[in-house]
């Protein structure tokens, strides 16, 4: 019998672009690197031009936190710290595992996300978050944001 897919792959298609996925892994590093050494890093430019956080911010100082083990600080700042560090793991091995590791990897993921909707799910709960902190946390949003 035959599963029935729901749910189109975003991650594990991203996955597997080798090129895309060591540009994505080199960025996020880079930025995570230049906030360690506190020097200026990527601003938001969502922040920047209309003066609202996006569902992103304060992911930078969240997974620096868990880096440094403090999870409850990391996920006071931002709740999808974890999930974050977790796609950047997925990013990782996809840009540095050899091919016979990698492959299997991803398709057991894309397997997962058509009849999950996981992808789908995450993105709909980090709007819902970054609603919820605007609606009802603004000024100690935007204040955490600022550092």
């Amino acid at each position: 019998m035959r599963q029935e897919k729901f749910f189109e792959p975003a991650i594990s298609s991203l996955l597997g672009n080798r090129k895309l996925a060591a540009l994505l892994l080199g960025a996020a590093l880079l930025q995570l690197g230049l906030f360690a050494a506190k020097l200026p890093g990527w601003q938001c430019p969502f922040f920047h031009i209309l003066g609202i956080p996006c569902p992103g911010c304060g992911l930078t100082r969240a997974t620096s936190l868990l880096f440094h083990g403090n999870l409850r600080a990391s996920v006071t700042l931002h709740a999808f710290a974890p999930f974050f560090l977790l796609v950047l793991l997925l990013v990782s091995s996809a840009a540095l595992l050899p091919k016979q590791m990698r492959q299997p990897m991803i398709r057991n993921l894309e397997e997962f996300e058509r009849r999950t909707g996981i992808t789908v799910i995450f993105l709909g709960a980090l709007i819902l978050y970054w609603l919820a902190r605007l609606l009802f946390l603004q000024s100690a949003f935007v204040q955490l944001i600022r550092g």
